[in-house]
């Protein structure tokens, strides 16, 4: 079968609402053959033993969609860009609360609570970023997430696990963070904000601002050319590949 076609054959799937029936002829798809829907429908995702399990249920739709994302980077396909970015934008688009045209996600991306997830368009994330999502993550347009990227939206008491704040992360237009940085609950970066490297932000960040360090602290305005948000060149991949 034709990658195309096959991966055809799964969009087709989650377009037409991806019940248990469905779900288990789209994991075959991939690989993951001789699952039943009585067997999956048993199966149980780590988010759904959370105390924000009975705020942000999962519907059986949105646990199929789950899987089949996880699913994905446990097989070959899910190095190929061809088939993997669009079938993840497919479930996004289905998945997530929203989910804007050009989402593009690298392999080993992980969230917790989908369906508390705000894209804008042209929203990139790069290998092994985590969401936490269960206070509520929004990102607005062009923002892009590089490698290993944390962000985190709720805290624990030191003396109860299970007691817990939770606080949104919003991350604005053109912003960018780059590699290994980890954003904690409550933060908002500015529009065109940048985080260094490995940094860890406790604090907003202002517009057009780099913050590096431990915790972030401000070093200097962003440099860019010109003036026009919309000329400036934050595209994950060469030739504005999967997003326009």
């Amino acid at each position: 079968m034709k990658t195309s076609e096959r991966l055809n054959k799964i969009c087709s799937l989650i377009d037409n609402g991806l019940n248990s029936e469905n779900a288990v002829k789209a994991l075959a798809l991939i690989g993951f053959e001789g699952l039943d829907k009585e067997e999956l429908a048993q199966f149980k995702l780590w988010n759904e033993y959370m105390p924000q399990s009975k705020e942000l249920p999962y519907s059986e739709l949105d646990r199929n969609l789950h899987i089949l994302w996880e699913c994905l980077d446990k097989t070959p396909y899910g190095m190929n860009c061809e088939f993997a970015i669009p079938l993840r934008q497919a479930i996004a688009k289905k998945l997530f609360k929203k989910c804007g045209d050009g989402f593009v996600a690298n392999e080993n991306c992980k969230f917790n609570f989908g369906n508390n997830i705000e894209l804008g368009d042209n929203v990139s994330w790069n290998s092994g970023c985590y969401i936490d999502a269960k206070g509520g993550v929004k990102m607005g347009n062009h923002v892009m997430l590089t490698e290993n990227v944390t962000i985190f939206t709720h805290t624990h008491s030191e003396h109860d696990h299970m007691q817990r704040t939770y606080k949104s992360v919003e991350i604005c237009d053109y912003a960018k963070v780059y590699t290994a940085a980890t954003i904690l609950p409550g933060v908002t970066i500015g529009k065109g904000g940048v985080v260094a490297t490995g940094a860890i932000v406790t604090k907003d960040v202002d517009e057009f601002t780099l913050v590096a360090g431990i915790p972030a602290k401000p070093l200097r305005k962003r440099n860019f050319d010109g003036s026009e948000l919309e000329k400036m060149n934050q595209y994950m991949m060469g030739n504005k590949e999967f997003q326009k």
